[in-house]
């Protein structure tokens, strides 16, 4: 990724060229001053390379020959002559050609949003560019008898370190200040520039140290603390000021990395810069990929609560869109049923209207026929009500869970479906005081299901002696009821997918298949408890387990 200036014309290129030329001299210049050496090759920052790298990297290959004019006039400024001015600036140009090339193949986060970006950085700076810049750079003075043979190794490690730690400080602060300038506060940047200056100048020149490990005890975790609380940005730029002032102090002859004799006031000095580079930047970038990856998984979920919300009430509503067309179902098997127990009595009442009309026209309204008449179609209605009225209990919503016996409910059952059963042989094996606590219009409703779809078996496999035992026990925790018959079982593969909507063994038209789901979810998810079915013996089992809960209610 690279960012371009809004420019139009020839003037754009040659600004740019004329800019990074400036900004690389004046760098270069800087570095040399600071360095206490009148040379072209420093082992102290060159801080030239960074800014080279990062310009290379946001506005691509049209700074190159700003990189080589800005090589050249440093060379001839530092007094080399024109060939191996021209030589080494044409190994810079090359270096961020290959840098261009690089990382165009390799792309990485400008803005190190992960720390493997900065790694990649790091690891094509001090182990493609500047080995490739040091080795020609070094040659191309090496032939221009600039460096001796005895001093060559000496020069190629110094060119080789000075140019990676320049780039190493320089070219990601430069990178981050550039790709986050619209979401950093500058007043602030330009606050706490102030203060690290305050604190460098404090740490440098006005304490002595006695050590090295002193040094970077009072400077690394004030570094780190920036870069937790503040961001890479400022950790950055407190590390680049920590540098500059550290440099100008020993130019200085002020300060620790003044205390010892030259190399290892160097090499002091380079460790104290390379570690706060590599730590600091490096702990900075973690803690934020941290944050932010623990930002994303509070966004991912919360995105999956929400999705796993949304499931959930579409489940609900297909469950109560099922529940709904299963109750349905459910009252069109109880309106039969109501008619087939009104027929009867429809039947009497109508014979008893019949006489009651003939002994009328006889004028025989004393006779004790017609009062016998009279209390038998009283009876019929009576009966016809209590039936409408069992009904009318069955349909009532009622969510208040009640002790009651699951045997006289069976008995509501087989008096709710009436004469069907009359053929069937009912048999009961009921221990005594078994009690439960649960719905019982829910629990009414199961044994409906279980028992209509026996008595729709019965028919369709012309069983000759039908037969359902009822067996009731419990222990201390559940009471358990079995309903068992003799229609040749359950013919369904699996078994257990007769609780699944919408799946039949019934080979009627009548039959809805929600009626078994239904009442698997009344028993497991309202109740709590468990709903199976079993083939034993030439017949099937369903079995209902329910916890006893509070008797005491």
């Amino acid at each position: 990724m690279s960012y371009t200036l809004h420019l139009s014309g020839i003037a754009r290129p040659i600004l740019i060229v004329l800019c990074m030329g400036a900004i690389y001299f004046a760098a270069g210049t800087a570095s040399l001053a600071v360095s206490n050496q009148n040379a072209i090759v420093t082992i102290v920052i060159f801080a030239s390379e960074g800014f080279a790298l990062a310009g290379v990297l946001l506005f691509g290959r049209i700074v190159i020959p700003g990189i080589f004019l800005g090589q050249l006039l440093l060379a001839l400024h530092q007094g080399l002559h024109p060939f191996p001015a021209v030589g080494i600036s044409i190994v810079n140009a090359l270096e961020a050609l290959i840098a261009w090339k690089l990382f165009r193949y390799f792309p990485f986060d400008l803005s190190f949003a992960h720390l493997k970006d900065l790694f990649k950085l790091y690891i094509m700076i001090a182990f493609l560019l500047q080995p490739f810049s040091a080795l020609l750079g070094t040659l191309t003075l090496y032939s221009a008898s600039i460096i001796e043979s005895h001093d060559y190794l000496q020069n190629l490690f110094a060119w080789w370190f000075g140019n990676t730690l320049g780039q190493m400080l320089w070219t990601p602060m430069l990178l981050l200040l550039f790709t986050m300038r619209k979401r950093i506060s500058w007043w602030q940047i330009g606050g706490y520039t102030i203060f690290f200056l305050l604190f460098s100048y404090l740490v440098f020149f006005q304490i002595h140290f006695i050590n090295l490990s002193l040094l970077i005890t009072v400077t690394l975790p004030l570094s780190v603390y920036i870069a937790v609380k503040k961001g890479t940005v400022f950790a950055s730029v407190l590390i680049v000021i920590l540098s500059i002032v550290s440099l100008y102090a020993t130019f200085l002859n002020v300060g620790f990395f003044t205390s010892m004799s030259l190399l290892d006031n160097i090499i002091n000095l380079n460790f104290y810069i390379l570690s706060h580079i590599l730590i600091v930047t490096g702990i900075g970038i973690l803690y934020q990929e941290v944050s932010d990856t623990r930002e994303s998984f509070k966004q991912l979920n919360l995105s999956l609560e929400q999705e796993v919300k949304h499931q959930v009430n579409e489940l609900n509503r297909q469950n109560l869109l099922l529940s709904q067309q299963a109750k349905l179902a459910s009252m069109g098997e109880m309106l039969g049923m109501i008619a087939h127990q009104w027929r009867q009595p429809l039947h009497v009442i109508n014979s008893n209207v019949a006489v009651i009309n003939m002994l009328s026209s006889q004028g025989r309204c004393s006779d004790p026929l017609m009062q016998k008449k009279i209390e038998s179609t009283k009876k019929q209605t009576r009966f016809m009500s209590e039936t409408i009225e069992d009904f009318a209990n069955f349909f009532r919503p009622n969510k208040h869970k009640t002790l009651f016996s699951p045997e006289k409910t069976i008995h509501r059952a087989l008096k709710l479906i009436g004469s069907q059963t009359e053929e069937i042989t009912l048999e009961f094996r009921v221990e005594e005081s078994t009690h439960v606590v649960a719905y019982e219009n829910e629990y009414l409703q199961v044994l409906l299901t279980i028992l209509h779809n026996a008595i729709e078996n019965f028919h369709a496999s012309g069983i000759k002696d039908p037969k359902i035992i009822f067996r009731i026990y419990h222990d201390e925790e559940d009471v358990v009821l079995e309903v068992r018959d003799n229609g040749g079982g359950i013919r369904q593969t699996p078994l257990q997918s007769i609780f699944n909507p919408y799946v039949t063994t019934n080979r009627t038209e009548k039959n809805s298949g929600l009626g078994l789901y239904m009442a698997k979810i009344l028993v497991e998810e309202s109740m709590q408890g468990r709903l199976f079915a079993t083939n034993e013996h030439g017949g099937a089992v369903f079995t209902i387990i329910l916890p006893k809960g509070d008797t005491n209610v």
